[in-house]
């Protein structure tokens, strides 16, 4: 259950990127204009050049990873909705925040009597169960 205007990412954005997407991450690094461009230079420069370019490479790198990142990131958040999320059967309905209490009450209702049937009271509005007097013993 999720309620209206909720998030759902089992696994998303940036740990999906880094984790899951990491083929794709370093791949779109490693063809990235800036980077090929200066592999290019430091494939054909020497001496002390090569060592300020190896350094400058590792930098760009660095940076334009993070930025790959945040693309797949983005990319993979867009895809996995909480509408998707209810199509795939990874959340079972998405309900208004006022319904939010009654579902609850419900949940820990079945959870006490496993043998009751769901039902949903949040057309009825919010119902309190009967309370059992508390004996001392």
């Amino acid at each position: 259950m999720a309620v209206e205007g909720s998030y759902a990412s089992v696994i998303g954005g940036a740990p999906a990127a880094a984790v899951v997407f990491a083929g794709e991450v370093d791949s779109r690094t490693a063809n990235d204009p800036r980077v090929v461009d200066l592999e290019a230079a430091l494939s054909a420069s020497e001496g002390a050049q090569r060592a300020v370019l190896l350094t400058e490479l590792a930098q760009l790198r660095s940076g334009v990873r993070s930025q790959k990142l945040g693309e797949v990131a983005t990319e993979f958040d867009n895809v996995h909705s909480i509408q998707r999320a209810v199509k795939v059967g990874s959340v079972d309905a998405v309900i208004s925040a006022r319904e939010l209490r009654p579902r609850l009450v419900e949940a820990v209702e079945r959870g006490l009597n496993p043998r009751a049937r769901p039902t949903c009271r949040s057309q009825k509005g919010p119902q309190v169960p009967k309370r059992r007097p508390v004996t001392a013993v």
